[in-house]
């Protein structure tokens, strides 16, 4: 799926300490998902083999983790942005 000169992917996320949505990874194309179950899926595999506390220290008191479609540029997946709604 496209918008304009973007390509819709899904990246992980999560509420940071300054209570703004953001990536779980870094901004890159590599730490996108072709789709929603994929990028799901990666989420579910981290939060189950990591213990509360390594989530608490990575993620903050409360993350909200959730799945977001994401704006990226073509070709290399980089997101175009950071921050969701």
């Amino acid at each position: 799926m496209t918008t304009d000169d973007t390509v819709i992917r899904y990246v992980p996320t999560y509420v940071n300490k300054d209570g703004m949505r953001t990536l779980m990874r870094g901004a890159q194309g590599r730490f996108t998902f072709a789709t929603q179950a994929e990028a799901a899926t990666w989420m579910a595999q981290v939060t189950a083999n990591n213990s509360a506390g390594s989530l608490q220290q990575a993620y903050g008191d409360n993350p909200q983790f959730e799945v977001r479609p994401c704006a990226c540029w073509p070709g290399h997946f980089d997101p175009k942005g950071i921050y969701f709604d």
